[in-house]
């Protein structure tokens, strides 16, 4: 039998993973009133694996720091604008790098003028933050002897045989840098995905109704210990039973498959990144057993 390749479905464009941004005025604040804390007080601290952005009034002026509560470093990057009355932070973008669990003040906003209020806008994100080419220390990720020493990922998902609808390389969607090496599974919504290695989940999406407004719908994100990622879209809403800052390990349920997001049929889009900077792109990878008699699509196989 030639490739599961499936002639007769449609390929799913890829959604990246949507590392929380938010905008606001500041009359309305990024973060809950019950965030907001003054020098005195002690911000409250979020579920394990949140990262937020909080204003405290100091005498100095107003403090931004950043609560970093994930396993991993993070950079985070602030951009003001529509700034009235406003010193001490540039040309208005700041960026740093925040630890794993820890919280760090990244500027702090002064009057330029005393007396007169002060007015911006701002928007915040966030990334986690790795050397270039960070990835277990297998040197080029790229290379066929970096796949074959690598980690093999069991499949993501129980029931089937199901179809490849699009490998690595695909035309239609998997030939942007954080996607080019993802896989496009077609299955029943409803199908069980689990986590295809052990590891932390360090983000999940799980109220998304069709298609909208996020193109990768309902996720989860796990961080595995040599530095990569694996993340699991269009999920099916509602059906995410794992929390950020869990431990999980191969074959935890996770969610169900789904038709979330930017998707034109139901399927599960499995990819394995790592961070180059404050990016993430996508890696080749290999699974543990073959997916019937498809050829190694993490190498862009036809």
């Amino acid at each position: 039998m030639r490739y599961l390749c499936s002639a007769l479905l449609t390929s799913w464009l890829l959604a990246s993973p949507t590392w929380a941004m938010a905008e606001q005025s500041k009359e309305t604040s990024l973060i809950s009133k019950a965030d907001q804390t003054s020098l005195t007080e002690k911000p409250r601290a979020k579920r394990k694996g949140g990262v937020r952005l909080l204003t405290l009034n100091t005498k100095a002026g107003k403090a931004l720091e950043v609560r970093n509560d994930m396993d991993v470093p993070v950079t985070v990057t602030v951009r003001l604008s529509r700034t009235v009355n406003v010193g001490g932070v540039g040309n208005g973008v700041i960026r740093q790098t925040v630890p794993a669990n820890s919280q760090l003040r990244v500027a702090t906003l002064q009057k330029r003028q005393q007396g007169f209020p002060m007015h911006y806008d701002q928007a915040f994100s966030f990334s986690p933050h790795f050397a270039p080419g960070s990835g277990g220390g297998l040197g080029n990720p790229n290379s066929l002897a970096s796949i074959t020493a690598g980690y093999a990922y069991s499949l993501p998902w129980q029931g089937g045989p199901f179809f490849i609808s699009q490998g690595a390389n695909g035309d239609f969607s998997h030939h942007t840098p954080k996607g080019r090496y993802a896989v496009d599974v077609a299955m029943p919504e409803g199908t069980p995905v689990v986590a295809a290695r052990s590891g932390t989940v360090i983000e999940i999406q799980n109220r998304q109704f069709g298609h909208g407004p996020s193109p990768s719908g309902n996720f989860v994100r796990i961080q595995h210990d040599d530095g990569t990622q694996s993340a699991y879209l269009h999920l099916k809403r509602g059906s995410v039973v794992v929390r950020e800052g869990q431990k999980v390990t191969t074959g935890t349920p996770l969610a169900q498959s789904g038709n979330t997001g930017r998707s034109t049929g139901p399927h599960l889009h499995f990819v394995v990144q790592q961070g180059e900077g404050d990016a993430l792109v996508s890696i080749p990878f290999r699974f543990a057993r073959p997916v019937g008699e498809l050829p190694n699509f993490a190498l862009g196989g036809q």
